[in-house]
Formats: structure tokens, sequence, C-alpha cells
């Protein structure tokens, strides 16, 4: 194997997969790239047993051939070279010569056999989705994705494809989110609905951070495996098993009081007020709606914090507490400069030293082309 390739498409490849390999891996072999020069280019790929990526990049191919590389330091080397063009030569016992201007190094490798096999992907089965909309409805419910959460189902997000619409739900157990959007797409075999790992869409956002609202994803489901089809990459994951909640009956069908106020000035005051918040309790927040105002505060032995925030509200005085955190993520991917607090009756014990026990529900405003909604269990003040 040997081949030239240009210092920065080198490091822009080695950006875009090495997100895939595990930082602790179970088998070595999962620490490394596959590497494999082609008339095509440099193919390089990475893979975790249960996601996997490959990608072409220009690449002046003077001998075919493959060979695996240490990842990170792979990386590492390729960042620190000079702007230049890059020389790798597969030397005996698979080391791997890497000429750069002045710079020469010799790194150990492993053979091509040891890499674990990619999943065959047939296009036919994939549909076109639009990028810009993907990667915009990932962003708004990825952070409500759990990674510890024993239910292995809900370690990634239900992608639901029909004709004429595309969703995608992520729940943690204490909120739910769930986006929305009519797209003109049909599915090939009817109806798909498909739980895919966060890590998957960590990579399909990333993959999809630089393309136009023109360009598409291609989507499909192989067996148990899903594929995306972005540019010049191709990302395969092993489907999450397990049956996904019922999050229709989490949604509040109807809510009795709302209000709307600036997203800046809710995530300010929230983050202004959780410094004082107790991370033994959630570091939660509370909320005092009262005539046209908003009181946000915490109480904790160490001191209490207040903030109020003019509103247009009229519906006697309520109270609700809810995690700081939880609504700063919302209010970081919400994407509008105005929010709408969606609260039920059932929320307000006209008692303000008391929280109340139903769910609350955000969205952006205005709603635009999404349907978006945050369901947000209280916490007990």
């Amino acid at each position: 194997m040997e081949f030239v390739i240009n210092r920065n498409d080198l490091v822009k490849e080695l950006q875009t997969v090495t997100g895939v390999v595990e930082k602790r891996a179970t088998l070595p072999i999962l620490a490394n790239l596959l590497l494999e020069a082609t008339s095509d280019g440099l193919q390089v790929g990475a893979s975790d047993l249960e996601i996997t990526i490959r990608g072409t990049a220009p690449a002046k191919v003077k001998k075919q051939g493959a060979v695996t590389l240490p990842a990170a330091k792979l990386h590492e080397i390729a960042r620190g070279l000079p702007d230049a063009n890059v020389s790798f030569k597969l030397l005996d016992r698979n080391q791997v010569q890497i000429m750069c201007e002045k710079v020469r190094y010799r790194i150990g490798g492993q053979p091509r056999d040891e890499f674990p096999k990619f999943p065959e992907i047939d296009d036919s089965k994939g549909v076109k989705l639009p990028a810009g909309a993907i990667r915009e409805m990932i962003a708004r419910v990825a952070f409500a994705i759990t990674t510890e959460d024993p239910r292995y189902s809900l370690n990634g997000a239900l992608v639901r494809l029909e004709t004429g619409r595309l969703t995608m739900v992520a729940t943690d157990g204490h909120r739910l989110a769930y986006v929305s959007r009519g797209l003109d797409v049909k599915p090939i075999e009817g109806d798909e609905q498909v739980i895919v790992p966060k890590k998957a869409l960590a990579e399909v956002q990333k993959l999809t951070a630089d393309l136009s609202a023109d360009d598409t994803v291609l989507f499909g489901k192989v067996g148990k495996q899903i594929f995306f089809i972005v540019g010049g990459h191709r990302l395969t994951s092993t489907m999450l098993e397990g049956n996904f909640p019922r999050y229709e009956n989490v949604m509040p069908e109807k809510c009795g009081t709302s209000f709307t106020l600036a997203t800046a000035d809710l995530a300010n005051a929230v983050r202004r007020v959780a410094l004082l918040a107790s991370d033994r309790y959630g570091r939660a927040v509370r909320l005092d709606l009262a005539q046209d105002k908003l009181e946000v505060s915490s109480e904790t032995e160490m001191g209490d914090a207040h903030e109020e925030l003019a509103i247009e509200y009229g519906d006697g005085e309520m109270s609700i507490g809810f995690n700081a955190r939880y609504l700063l993520d919302f209010l970081a991917a919400v994407g509008t400069g105005t929010v709408r607090v969606e609260l039920n009756p059932g929320n307000g014990t006209g008692d303000a030293g008391k929280a109340g026990d139903k769910p609350g529900q955000f969205r952006p405003e205005p709603a635009g082309d999404l349907e978006y909604r945050y369901v947000v269990m209280p916490m007990h003040l």
C-alpha cells in the first residue's frame, strides 16, 4: 500500500470518522482505523461493533492495499504535520511510514483481516430525507436521551417515518422531547419505526453539519441494521431492541394555563438562580406565577436566589419546581427567541408552599415548520 494525500484532506477525514472509535475499546483492534488505498482514493473506516462509518478522501494511490492504525495517535500525528502532501507506505510487519516534507514517522499497525467487517448496505432500501431537517430534529431531541437507564430502548431516540411525516422522540423517564415535521417522503416498505442509538444520531448530526438545506441524507433499514448515507460517508448502526414508551400518554392533550416569554430571559434567570440550587435535589428551581409576573427562585442551606420576570398572566397564583438543567437543555435547543410555557390547572395548588405534581410542557413560539414539544416532570420542593 502506498499513497499520497493532502494533509488537510487527511485531517478532515480523520476528524469525521474518529467519533465512532471507542476510547476504551474492549478489543484492541477497535481502537484502530481501517485505511484502504483503492482506485477511488483513500477509504477510512471505524467500528465499535455496533456502529460503523466509512468515508473516502481524495488521494493519489500508487499501490493499493489496506492496514489498520491507532486512531488517536494517527489523528494526533496528522494534526501536527505541515500544510503539505503526506505520503503513506506500508512496510514489512504492518509498519507504516508517514512522511511530510522533512517530517518522518514509522508507526505499527495491525492487518486488515483482524478488523470487523462492514455490514452490506442496499441503497435501494433507502429514503431520501432533507439534511437540514434531520440535523435540526436531532438537535431538538438528542439531549433528552439517557445513557444510564437499564432500559436499553431509552438509550436512543425513536425515529418514525410515515408517508408525509418524520417524527423523533427521546425520553429519560423524567422528561420527553418530541419533534415532528411534514416532509415529502414515502417509506418503501410502509411506515418505519426504529430506535436509533444516541451515538449514531450524534454522528449523523456531525456528518450533516456542513450540508445545505437542499442536500439529502439516505436513510434506510436492512435487517437489524439501519443506515445513513451522507455525502461520501456511510454510517450503519444496530437498532436498539425493546419497546419504546408510549409517548402519546405523556404529552398533555391540553393545557389550561400558558404564557410566553423571551427564551434568553428565562435561560438567564434559571442559570443565575441555579447557582444556589442544591445538587442533592437535582438543582431544582421554583417557578411562582402571580399577576403578570414569574418569579424564579431556589433555596438551600447556603442561601437563596430570586429573579422576577414580567409576563402576561392573570389566572391566579401557581407554583411548580423543575430540574434547572432540564430547562436549560431545552432553552439551548429550542431555536426561537420566545418560548411558550404550558401548565395544567392541576399544577397549581393555590398554596405557594407546594409545588405542582403534573408535567409542564414547553414549546417554541412561533412553532414554525416543526411540531416541537418538551414535557418535563415537576420536582417536589
